[in-house]
């Protein structure tokens, strides 16, 4: 006879730190399902609105929201993957979080695969992975050759002020995140994507 845990479907939750990385992987798992040639596994995305609560927010809302929440409907969280942007977490303060802890804990209520993507290093680097898909949604008949700035974000706040536009972080980059061509991030970031590809069962 299997066991109980067998018989529930499975699910995974993303928890990223921030607006627009919701948006961002919201998108990017729509992508996958389009390109894969086999179901995703179901997933969520959990917005911790705010950098420093991997710690206490993400632990409190998995053993008081979520996992309470998927026994209720006999799903069970297979895997917690953890979004984070290095510019904060490996580089600014490498002691805010400390990621054994947290895996051990995540272990401890039941979930078997713990996974981190750290993205290098902010989601807007990422995003600036598409230089040409953000031209064109700006209307700019050139791809500048450089751009100003010390980080991802920076830079495209200059690129959006070439277009006489103003970027604006969170849900604001919905339209432009809509237009990029994604298949040119996932290339370039596949080896931080893998882990969590692996879990979602993306086949391409």
């Amino acid at each position: 006879m299997a066991k109980q845990k067998d018989n529930k479907a499975q699910r995974i939750v993303i928890f990223v730190e921030g607006d627009t990385d919701e948006v961002f992987f919201k998108a990017m798992l729509e992508y996958y399902k389009s390109i894969s040639q086999t179901e995703l596994m179901p997933c969520e995305v959990c917005n911790l609105k705010g950098v420093t609560r991997y710690t206490s927010k993400l632990l409190a809302k998995l053993k008081n929201e979520i996992l309470p929440d998927a026994k209720s409907k006999n799903i069970n969280i297979q895997t917690v993957c953890c979004s984070y942007d290095t510019d904060v977490f490996e580089v600014r303060n490498p002691l805010m979080v400390n990621w054994d802890t947290i895996r051990k804990s995540v272990k401890r209520m039941g979930v078997e695969n713990f996974i981190r993507i750290g993205v290098r290093s902010s989601i807007e680097d990422w995003i600036l992975d598409d230089m040409e898909g953000i031209c064109s949604y700006l209307n700019l008949k050139q791809i500048p050759k450089s751009l100003k700035g010390a980080d991802g974000n920076a830079k495209l706040c200059d690129l959006y002020s070439k277009a006489r536009r103003t970027y604006s972080k969170g849900y604001a980059t919905r339209e432009m995140i809509k237009t990029l061509d994604l298949s040119k991030i996932r290339a370039k970031r596949l080896m931080v994507l893998q882990e969590l590809e692996q879990a979602l069962h993306v086949n391409v």
